[in-house]
């Protein structure tokens, strides 16, 4: 580097240290009143004085007076004695009327379907009884007039042989 070059950058570098420096007087300055400022802000503060009214309390002091009152008349009342019931209960306490109409009319209704069905049932039993007893003296009926037909045209011992055999299913019957 050349001499000439050298004495520009130590001219820009003593130019630069200068403003520098001159800032920080500056700043230092500015410091110096933002703390007197403080210092002053701290000073009123320090000789401010709130004053509170005094609370006005007379209201919660009667609440408490009332409520030690009422609490030294139940303790003087004492708590009766617990009675203890047993009782067996088919329904709630509430609504007693409308659990008995709605359990006894379903209890009722279904009893009376249940005897209706019961008796058509019988009914039905005995025209079944009374169907095969038809049936059957349909077929009595058919045999007895087989057994006419063949009286009718069988000769003499044929016809006691026949009367003989029906006195003795007759006989085995009874």
């Amino acid at each position: 580097m050349d001499e000439q070059s050298v004495v520009t950058v130590l001219k820009e570098m003593l130019g630069q240290d200068i403003k520098t420096q001159q800032f920080m007087e500056t700043e230092k300055e500015a410091l110096q009143k933002r703390d007197m400022l403080l210092e002053q802000i701290a000073q009123r503060v320090e000789n401010l004085k709130v004053v509170a009214p005094k609370p006005d309390l007379s209201e919660v002091i009667t609440a408490i007076n009332n409520g030690y009152e009422k609490i030294a008349a139940a303790i003087e009342k004492r708590p009766k004695p617990i009675e203890r019931f047993w009782r067996i209960y088919l329904f709630p306490e509430n609504n007693v009327r409308e659990y008995y109409r709605m359990v006894f009319g379903r209890l009722f209704f279904w009893t009376l379907i249940f005897t209706v069905v019961i008796y058509i049932g019988g009914f039905i039993d005995k025209g079944i009884d009374a169907y095969q007893a038809n049936q059957y003296n349909k077929e009595g009926n058919a045999s007895i007039a087989a057994w006419n037909e063949i009286y009718a045209q069988a000769g003499k011992s044929q016809r006691e042989k026949m009367t003989n055999a029906l006195t003795k299913a007759k006989h085995d019957q009874q």
